[in-house]
């Protein structure tokens, strides 16, 4: 994504990344970091947020969204009744959950999303959702009717 002197406004609304994959696993964790990456190449880490795949149920009365309708902050409940686990080869999406920021983004860089399998030690598994996520493979959708896509609140700059 490339930015043209906008400011990223946590106060209007967090980003949240839709990532839908396809797993081998009855269990996913999957951690987003975004960051502000200047021409150079230099990267300043800006936000990020993590789920486990068998809490992915979002509560649409207690999440916001956009004035387009995506979501913005997706609310999990993470309790056992909403827990189901992952389909193994069923493309599934997850609404990652990713801490408000503000930050100015200058003109030329570009927002970077890095996907993870693991947020250790933040997200420390148990011995039960190890086994249920050990020598998983996730594949990551990017086209078609299942786009990964990160959803960024943007206000022009002044």
């Amino acid at each position: 994504m490339r930015c043209a002197g906008v400011v990223v406004a946590g106060a209007s609304g967090p980003p949240d990344a839709a990532v839908y994959a396809r797993a081998t696993t009855t269990d996913t964790e999957s951690a987003a970091e975004i960051e502000d990456v200047s021409p150079d190449g230099t990267a300043r880490p800006l936000t990020e947020g993590a789920l486990l795949g068998s809490f992915r149920a979002v509560d649409a009365a207690r999440s916001w969204t956009g004035g387009d309708g995506h979501d913005l902050m997706p609310y999990h409940p993470y309790t056992n009744t909403s827990a189901r686990p992952v389909v193994p080869g069923a493309v599934t999406r997850y609404d990652i959950e990713i801490f408000p920021t503000f930050a100015t983004i200058a003109e030329g860089p570009s927002l970077r999303v890095t996907l993870s399998t693991a947020d250790v030690p933040h997200l420390l598994p148990d011995l039960a959702q190890i086994g249920r996520r050990v020598g998983g493979v996730y594949s990551v959708q990017r086209g078609g009717g299942a786009a990964s896509a990160l959803e960024v609140p943007l206000q022009p700059s002044t």
